[in-house]
Order: C-alpha cells, then sequence, then structure tokens
C-alpha cells in the first residue's frame, strides 16, 4: 500500500465513530492473523489465551502511547468499557 492510500484510509477511519473503528480493528485483526497464523513450538498443546482479555491488554498497552490532547480509538474503547 502506498503512503497516498494509507493517508487516505486513515482519513476514512477518522471519519468513522468509536462502535465502527472497533468493528474495523476487528476485522483487520481477523485479516492479519489469517496472513500471519500463530505456531506454537514450545508445548503440545497450545496455550490457551482468552482473546478479549487479551484485547483490553493491548488497549492497554496503546492507552499507554497515547497523547492526551488527541482523541483516540483507545479513548474510545476506554469510554465503552466503563
Amino acid at each position: 500500500m502506498t503512503d497516498n492510500t494509507l493517508d487516505q484510509a486513515q482519513r476514512l477511519v477518522d471519519q468513522l465513530t468509536p462502535v465502527d473503528q472497533v468493528r474495523l480493528l476487528a476485522y483487520v485483526a481477523s485479516r492479519v492473523a489469517q496472513v500471519f497464523p500463530t505456531t506454537s513450538t514450545t508445548a503440545d498443546r497450545p496455550e490457551k489465551v482468552d482473546a478479549w482479555e487479551r484485547f483490553f491488554e493491548l488497549g492497554e498497552e496503546l492507552a499507554a502511547t497515547d497523547t492526551p490532547e488527541c482523541d483516540t480509538l483507545t479513548a474510545a474503547v476506554l469510554a465503552m468499557r466503563r
């Protein structure tokens, strides 16, 4: 994807409601998971991870990098959790 296409996509995402941004995030995550499937090489049985728990952990990591002057997807997700 060229920088111009990425910029266009980012502008479109900025126009979405927070709920639609979360839906888009879930869609993109599933597409990325198809391209980069995870494999377990350390155990016979893969470790079970609660998807929502991991999702919120990632949200917390993103929140740590947020700048206070910007309204972000992370802020919207955290507001919906409350």
